[in-house]
């Protein structure tokens, strides 16, 4: 029996989870500063993601569809937190108004503002 060759196949999952396990400093967080006048700016964001996969490579030779299989997954979520705002002088903080709990916040305090005139009457 002869030996088998060893396979030059690369998975495209592989491949994605590469990139997270190689990116993992803060410019997949924060991303690149930005120049503005004598400002530097630095966008934050809060990341989340999960993926997960999975496959195979039975190594057949030929193109046959039992020769290899795989599959895969994920969520990534992004969220804005703010940006930094750095000069000579000074670093500041400027955090992006949520206008969802904003406006919840307004709707909820409305409402019970109502509730208690009623109750009032």
């Amino acid at each position: 029996m002869g030996t088998k060759k060893p396979s030059s196949y690369q998975s495209p999952i592989a491949r994605i989870f590469d990139k997270f396990s190689q990116q993992r400093d803060v410019s997949l967080i924060y991303g690149e500063p930005i120049s503005f006048e004598n400002k530097k700016v630095l966008p934050v964001a809060k990341i989340n993601y999960i993926v997960g996969g999975g496959g195979g490579y039975s190594g057949e030779t030929g193109g046959s569809s039992v020769a290899q299989g795989e599959g895969g997954g994920g969520r990534i979520f992004v969220k804005p937190l703010g940006v930094y705002e750095i000069d000579a002088e000074k670093v500041k903080f400027r955090p992006i108004i949520d206008f969802k709990f904003t406006l919840t916040l307004v709707a909820v305090s409305t409402l019970g503002l109502v509730w208690l005139l009623k109750k009032a009457r």
